[in-house]
This record gives structure tokens, C-alpha cells and sequence, in this order.
């Protein structure tokens, strides 16, 4: 019996120990250019052909189709927003959380799901409902947390 009371206290210093030993989450941070993101989306789980690629000053920037966001809509070429999204991957997460806060304000119903996914922004055409989107956000963060 003494045995047992010696060992309570061990065990629940162990117990303690392991449930405060959770490592947080790695950063939701890129490096990656958005041309880079968008490669990677099909390994992640969902369809995305890269498009036009641009850089400005502190943002990347690249636009993707898919066949599975095109089926929903009215189709479209390369160039047209309708048939996938953008993704924009900013300096840091402030910049990205202030393009995305512009861009809520600028219209009263957004023409796309946007998402914050730390430094970059994903945005998809609302002609994809918004469950199958979020699949979209999903695959950003898997992608950033293994960068």
C-alpha cells in the first residue's frame, strides 16, 4: 500500500508533464512566392493549373484555374477569375490581414471567398460553393505549415 501512495504523486507530475508538453503549431509564415503555392495545391488535394504570375512591390502574386471551380461557373480562359483564384502572399501578416480588410469593405457582398492564411491571401471565385473553398484554405495552411 505504500508502494501505491509513493507512486501517485509521480504519476501525477508525469501527467502534468505530458499534457503541457504539446508543441504549438509551426507558424502559418511563407517564404514561397504565390507562383510556388499554387504548384503545390494539387499535392495538397485540390485542382489548380497556374496562370498569370506577377510581382509588385512587398507582394507575389499568381492566379490558378480549376476545372472543379470552371465546372461550377460560367467557364472562362485563362485570365478570367470566374474559373479559379488568386493567391497573393504578402511581407508579412499585417499587410496581408490589411489587403484583406480592403477588400471586404470595398463591396458590400465580395465577389470571392477570401481567406487569411497568415502572410498570404487566397481568394476564389464565389462560383465555387463555399465548403468545397474552404478545401482550398485548408490546402494554403497544410502548405505553409510544412514551408
Amino acid at each position: 500500500m505504500i508502494r501505491l501512495r509513493a507512486l501517485a504523486p509521480a504519476a501525477t507530475v508525469l501527467a502534468l508533464a505530458a499534457c503541457g508538453a504539446t508543441t504549438p503549431p509551426a507558424p502559418l509564415h511563407t517564404g514561397l512566392r504565390a507562383a510556388d503555392v499554387v504548384r503545390e495545391l494539387p499535392a495538397h488535394g485540390v485542382n489548380a493549373t497556374l496562370g498569370a504570375i506577377y510581382q509588385e512591390e512587398g507582394i507575389s502574386g499568381a492566379s490558378f484555374q480549376s476545372d472543379e471551380i470552371a465546372v461550377t461557373g460560367p467557364g472562362g480562359g485563362p485570365g478570367d477569375f470566374v474559373t479559379g483564384g488568386l493567391i497573393q502572399v504578402f511581407a508579412d501578416e499585417n499587410a496581408a490581414a490589411e489587403h484583406a480588410k480592403g477588400i471586404a469593405t470595398a463591396a458590400s457582398q465580395p465577389p470571392e471567398h477570401t481567406y487569411r492564411v497568415g502572410n498570404v491571401l487566397l481568394r476564389i471565385s464565389k462560383g465555387l460553393p463555399e465548403v468545397d473553398a474552404r478545401r482550398y484554405r485548408t490546402a494554403v495552411e497544410e502548405i505553409l505549415r510544412q514551408d
